[in-house]
């Protein structure tokens, strides 16, 4: 029975120290991370720090390092700046190429450039984009030493704002480590950036009234200058570029030209002073301006939700086209550069917004009276003269003075006329119309299909396609400044054939409301001559 016993206390015994080997060869480690803030979009945006402590759980003594891997999934993201074999060696770090950055304290430096303890390498997988750390077996852990690991960028360009990238931790073999958490939240998305446009107004015939767009980050570290931001600089990690905004202009309209500001300065939403500013670079266009994203203090900059208000001048040909341009932004450089950093950015806004209305310099006259045979015997002649080419008796240049700064021009005359309904005793309006083929809508003739500078244009309005039996007034559109017109009113009471009434007047010109609204805030309408 003692021989049988002594065996039996031998194999507890080994089994004992066995399992008290093994606890002190797996290391512990205490697992944190830091949430970064991404952009919306972005292709190579930067993931929080990762860091292992090791714990002190291997009392009395320090833990033993097993030979292992510790691997580093970030779900759902692919890495975009891969280290390859080139790295830089520093007091306690590792710097890998594309800016991936190792960063070990106490055990785990020890020999590092030399024989590295701990070593790094990446991949991606259909899980996601992966850091794999090699760590060697056989040295002693103190509680406290730690692994970092930063300067990872992952594409999060697919991710809706709000959502998260999430690191899965693990290890290989599964006894040599294990951790007080095995998935840490290392980015969450935010949006990118809010574009607000206020469009200008541009008749040819004046001064046009620049658009403007304002281009607001998404949030307070949403724009960084990487290359020389001053004060308060950011890691790189890779960087090799800074923000930028790219705004496109769609449509514009030829003989119209944008000169964009050369530098715009930024302000906050909280109104506290920032020195950001958008700096215009070299090649941009009417069509295309790209600004850089640069601050004499990055750490400021980080601090503050930023805007910048963008007005460039317009300038219109007095041959210039006719149109409607709209604008929209996107952060840049976008997916076929090689820049870190770089972006998927869409064009906001979308539908895009109207930025530029390039008009015709339209005359209206206002015909208080025509009457087209309504009453049989009566009639309503009209003329029209075109004077945009009165530099005879002005200056030379189409008359060009303070208040007259268009060439000649040419264009249509259109009538639109409102015939009057049948009145009670009162003399109030019914819904009645006589002929019955007219209504309460207005009816319209294009009289002229292009009348040149310095001519005019005469007829009679039951001539006008659709106004016969018209009576009420008109309203004629001439696409040309300094239109003016006359209305002669003939009739006969009694028979016979000669007319025994007559009676003519001036039209009166309507401002343009393309140039001066017809709303009570601008003193109402005031037609004259």
């Amino acid at each position: 029975m003692r021989a049988k016993t002594k065996v039996v206390s031998f194999v507890f015994c080994a089994l004992v120290l066995a399992f008290g080997a093994t606890a002190q060869a797996q290391v512990i480690h205490d697992v944190t991370q830091q949430n970064n803030e991404v952009v919306q979009y972005g292709l190579t945006e930067l993931m929080g720090e990762v860091r292992f402590s090791a714990a002190a759980v291997c009392t009395p003594g320090p833990c033993n390092t097993i030979g292992s891997t510790i691997t580093i999934t970030y779900n759902g993201a692919a890495i975009n700046n891969l280290p390859t074999a080139a790295k830089v060696y520093t007091a306690n770090s590792v710097t890998y190429a594309n800016g991936i950055e190792l960063t070990l304290t106490g055990a785990y430096a020890v020999g590092l450039g030399a024989a590295d303890r701990v070593s790094l390498s990446a991949i991606n997988t259909a899980l996601g984009g992966q850091i794999i750390l090699t760590v060697q077996g056989g040295f002693a852990v103190a509680a406290g030493d730690q692994i970092r690991v930063n300067g990872a960028r992952t594409d999060v360009s697919a991710k809706s704002i709000g959502s998260s990238v999430v690191a899965l931790i693990s290890s290989a073999p599964s006894n040599a480590n294990t951790f007080n958490s095995v998935n840490v939240t290392v980015a969450t998305v935010n949006r990118s950036m809010s574009v607000d446009l206020t469009g200008g107004i541009a008749p040819i015939c004046i001064t046009p009234t620049n658009p403007a767009i304002k281009i607001t980050e998404g949030f307070a570290t949403a724009f960084v200058e990487y290359t020389t931001p001053g004060a308060g600089a950011r890691t790189r990690f890779g960087a090799t570029g800074d923000t930028r905004v790219r705004i496109q202009v769609n449509g514009l309209p030829s003989g119209v030209t944008l000169s964009w500001p050369t530098t715009v300065a930024g302000s906050s939403t909280s109104g506290v002073a920032t020195g950001a500013t958008l700096v215009l670079e070299s090649g941009s266009t009417s069509s295309v301006a790209v600004y850089t994203f640069n601050t004499t203090s990055q750490a400021t900059s980080d601090t503050l939700q930023e805007y910048f208000n963008v007005i460039p001048v317009v300038s219109i040909a007095a041959t210039a086209a006719f149109g409607q341009a709209t604008a929209q932004a996107q952060l840049w450089p976008d997916a076929t550069s090689t820049t870190i950093i770089r972006f998927a950015h869409p064009l906001l806004n979308d539908p895009a917004n109207n930025f530029i209305s390039v008009n015709r310099c339209v005359t209206y006259l206002l015909f208080p009276f025509v009457t087209g045979n309504n009453i049989p015997g009566f009639t309503t002649g009209m003329a029209i003269a075109n004077t945009s080419a009165d530099d005879a008796v002005f200056v030379t240049a189409g008359g060009i003075t303070a208040s007259r700064t268009a060439a000649a021009q040419a264009g249509a005359i259109t009538l639109y006329g409102w015939h009057n309904s049948t009145k009670d005793a009162t003399g109030s309006s019914t819904t009645n119309f006589t002929p019955s083929t007219f209504t309460g809508a207005a009816v319209s003739a294009v009289v002229s299909a292009n009348l040149s500078a310095g001519d005019s244009w005469s007829g009679v309005i039951d001539g006008a396609t659709g106004f016969a039996g018209f009576q009420g007034y008109v309203i004629a559109k001439c696409d040309f400044q300094y239109a003016h017109g006359f209305s002669f009113i003939v009739g006969k009471y009694n028979s016979g054939s000669v007319f025994d009434v007559a009676h003519g007047y001036l039209a009166l010109v309507i401002p343009d409301p393309s140039i001066s609204a017809r709303t009570a805030a601008n003193g109402g309408e005031s037609l004259g001559q």
